[in-house]
């Protein structure tokens, strides 16, 4: 199976082989430097979904159980 990775300026999608050869870091489709990963912009931000908890909430919830 092959990894692909996402411009996160443009959302063009890059094989892992052709990450080396990129001039300066910068996406082939649209010269951004914003960077790439293996997660495309059209699948939305993981982050809106996660629930962040202090250190008392998890320790409460570590003796709960």
């Amino acid at each position: 199976m092959e990894t692909f990775f996402y411009c996160q300026g443009c959302d063009a999608k890059i094989t892992i082989d052709q990450l080396p050869l990129l001039n300066e870091g910068k996406c082939p489709a649209c010269g951004s430097m914003e960077g790439f990963s293996t997660m495309s912009k059209s699948e939305g931000d993981p982050f809106t979904t996660v629930t962040i908890i202090n250190d008392t909430e998890l320790l409460e919830k570590s003796f709960e159980d």
